[in-house]
């Protein structure tokens, strides 16, 4: 299988030191289509940034398609509007109506940094995504009881089987739970829980391999080994780079989330004195995921419920 690759961007992310590293080392993937590179842009890509895409050999989704796009939604009011107001949901949404036809896609944000020369996984599986430090979802504390969900999903590198992506359902649980919250900021990643929920081909990126770091210490090397997540993570930041670099030991890819690019390229030096371990292609290891505990409901409803003060 050669799969897709799509990711979100415009030209302030595009300004950013780590993007054409991070865009650069995605070709370490050997299974992946490089003729089959796609930009979503996210509202605010300007044409000369564009065509620095298409020069990188991306094809940058047109004004005629996101109209496409827009008017695909005004069947769906509540995902029309939150797509207006968070440029993240033009990941989720443009991805499953543009990209439908294919049986499988790679959804990458542009902090994700391919360490090695590797193999993401393949099979009979509806999605697979990396594991969060924290639940970092925004929604009424209610869904958590009333959807199935999973615990601690982070959408920065995600292999899609698009079709898992039903707008009837996305429009009422945006309706219901995530159109009234006083910020959109992270509902996009409540309803990629909520369609990993429901499926019961699920996986889950080994996070010995496969690591989100940010920049507080939320969690130490061996629960993002472990992927452990937390309910109540530390807010200190960290502030020197040896503090972060036992975090990377192992990383095949590494998803620089939120002050984590504050390292970023101390990380990259690191990482690349690193002895060459891997003398050929190493395949991405991933695991059925689970859904939420009683524990888990417990504590993310009571987080949801706080956030919304």
């Amino acid at each position: 299988m050669s799969y897709p690759l799509i990711t979100l961007c415009g030209s302030y992310n595009l300004s950013k030191d780590w993007v054409l590293p991070c865009v650069d080392s995605w070709c370490k993937i050997s299974n992946i289509d490089t003729g089959n590179f796609h930009v979503i842009p996210d509202g605010h890509l300007s044409e000369v940034d564009a065509k620095k895409f298409e020069e990188l050999n991306f094809k940058v989704v047109s004004t005629v398609d996101q109209n496409k796009v827009t008017s695909f939604l005004d069947r769906y009011p509540n995902l029309k509007k939150i797509r207006e107001h968070d440029i993240t949901w033009r990941k989720l949404l443009d991805t499953a109506i543009l990209f439908s036809k294919y049986e499988k896609l790679v959804l990458i944000d542009t902090d994700v940094f391919i360490n090695k020369n590797i193999q993401l996984p393949e099979g009979a599986f509806d999605i697979t995504y990396m594991r969060e430090d924290i639940p970092a979802y925004r929604a009424n504390w209610k869904i958590v009881w009333q959807q199935k969900m999973v615990p601690a999903l982070n959408a920065g590198l995600v292999i899609l089987n698009p079709k898992i992506i039903d707008f009837e359902y996305l429009e009422f649980i945006t309706e219901k739970y995530l159109i009234n919250c006083k910020d959109y900021w992270w509902t996009e990643q409540a309803a990629w829980s909520c369609l990993a929920g429901k499926s019961n081909k699920r996986m889950l990126f080994y996070g010995g391999e496969v690591k989100v770091l940010g920049g507080f210490q939320k969690r130490n090397a061996k629960q993002i080994n472990l992927n452990t997540y937390k309910y109540i993570g530390s807010n200190k930041i960290i502030d020197n780079f040896e503090d972060f670099k036992p975090l990377l030991k192992g990383s095949l890819i590494v998803h620089f989330a939120g002050l984590g690019k504050r390292w970023f390229k101390e990380s990259i030096e690191y990482l690349s004195s690193e002895p060459a371990e891997l003398t050929k292609r190493a395949v991405i290891m991933s695991y059925p995921e689970q859904k939420m505990s009683l524990l888990d409901k417990i504590m993310i409803s009571l987080r949801l419920y706080f956030k919304e003060f």
